[in-house]
């Protein structure tokens, strides 16, 4: 019999587009709530048919470097979010980052940063502050957490918990790596405790936010780092995943680009309780 696992990744308050208690989301994602509902709907569906679970927990602190609060314009002005900052943007002074001020070494870092992004083609994206460390926004959509403890009850099994993004210093959409390792923190490095619970599943499904980012960049880490056959083992429930605004175009092309390495995408209720 083959081992199901459902990879949940980011699936938290800040991300969905709906308040939680009187609080507004930090980052919503058009459509994340109600995809976590589908998702909610396929895991009490499915409770025995899935083996294990993993979610991801994307974390920030206050301060980091990919927060727009954190830099300030030509005129000292907070710079809106989404706006992208390139290594000349900060050699010009049209912008500058208040992490900088650390010390000088890490002026330094920053623009070394900045360079390191331009040579894989990226820009540094300024986002707003985010599932801040000990804030209702980095909670589990709740609806999703309570069909996920109600999993764990019927299978006494514990699901898996995967932290990512609390270096300030680097970004990390993957939940397998950062986008680019800050020396001397393992935890930014290849996550090789997670790549083996993914590598011992027979089928991995996945959901969560954001897929033009998080679940795009780690998708694409595992396609990258995993056995050779993991595309096959992949299917990508589509709709229990949203693009963040402006990205779709991203997203599509993510989808097509996996589809064609041998990934299976499906709707939650294609998903039957017949194991592959």
């Amino acid at each position: 019999m083959n081992a199901i696992q459902l990879l949940v990744i980011d699936a938290q308050n800040d991300f969905c587009d709906r308040p939680f208690g009187s609080l507004l989301p930090a980052l919503p994602v058009p459509g994340a709530y109600q995809d976590c509902l589908r998702l909610v709907r396929l895991i009490d569906r499915l409770a025995d048919a899935i083996d294990s679970v993993v979610v991801t927990l994307d974390l920030h602190h206050s301060i980091d470097l990919a927060h727009h609060t954190m830099w300030r314009d030509a005129n000292g002005a907070v710079p809106p979010p989404f706006t992208q900052v390139t290594a000349a943007d900060l050699r010009s002074g049209r912008y500058r980052t208040l992490t900088a001020q650390i010390s000088a070494d890490a002026e330094r870092y920053v623009l070394q940063y900045l360079q390191n992004l331009e040579q894989q083609g990226l820009a540094l994206t300024l986002w707003p502050p985010h599932c801040l460390v000990g804030s209702a926004g980095a909670n589990l959509n709740a609806e999703l957490a309570g069909a996920l403890q109600r999993w764990e009850t019927k299978r006494l099994t514990p699901i898996d918990v995967i932290e990512k993004g609390l270096n300030i210093w680097t970004e990390n959409f993957s939940a397998l790596k950062a986008v680019i390792p800050y020396p001397g923190d393992a935890d930014t490095d290849l996550n090789r405790h997670l790549l083996d619970l993914l590598a011992g599943a027979d089928s991995v499904w996945v959901a969560g936010q954001a897929s033009s980012h998080c679940v795009r960049q780690t998708v694409l880490d595992l396609l990258l780092y995993g056995p050779a056959d993991v595309a096959e083992r992949l299917t990508l429930l589509t709709d229990c995943m949203s693009p963040v605004p402006g990205c779709a175009a991203l997203a599509e092309q993510f989808f097509n680009d996996v589809r064609q390495r041998g990934v299976r995408l499906a709707a939650s209720s294609e998903i039957g309780l017949v194991r592959p």
